[in-house]
């Protein structure tokens, strides 16, 4: 009878404990994107703005695309359309007026600054505002050389739409 009080009574203290350690306040943790939230495109790094956090990176475009751009000017606000499936970005395929009113309803548009209108070897040039901490990771590149930009889906505003940006690293096989 004793040795079934001492089980039962160390039973209750074990559940006691599991209760208030899953009570117990958790630290703050950033949110991370879910699956199906972002993806991924990549980019020739040009140049960035640590202050202002502006990364200016040439991206691949597809010629309509390039035609489009060639109507707007250095500085202008724009949509950009990528080519993609799931996860994954292409090129641009598309490139519009944008205005930060506008609710983006393509999965794979993103509201950028064309940094300039001319399009050469098939690569435009944006500018995009990235996060506090991607900003290491750029810094440690040299222009010319090439990037991965995590941007979400249908982002709210262009504060967010862009979540990390970090060297791009071919996989290997």
């Amino acid at each position: 009878m004793l040795r079934h009080l001492t089980a039962l009574s160390l039973c209750a203290l074990c559940v006691g404990a599991s209760i208030a350690a899953a009570q117990a306040p958790k630290p703050a943790q950033p949110a991370q994107p879910r699956s199906g939230e972002t993806y991924l495109w990549h980019g020739e790094l040009v140049s960035l703005d640590g202050a202002t956090r502006a990364l200016t990176v040439k991206a691949r475009v597809l010629s309509e695309a390039a035609t489009e751009a060639g109507r707007f000017n250095a500085g202008d606000r724009i949509l950009v359309t990528w080519s993609g499936l799931d996860i994954h970005a292409g090129a641009v395929r598309r490139v519009t007026k944008y205005d930060a009113g506008q609710q983006i309803l393509d999965f794979f548009a993103l509201p950028v600054e064309l940094a300039s209108r001319d399009v050469q070897n098939d690569l435009v040039t944006l500018r995009i505002r990235i996060p506090e901490p991607s900003i290491a990771a750029v810094k440690a590149l040299k222009p010319g050389e090439w990037l991965t930009i995590m941007a979400r889906h249908r982002p709210k505003a262009d504060a967010d739409a862009i979540v990390a940006v970090t060297p791009y690293v071919k996989a290997q096989t």
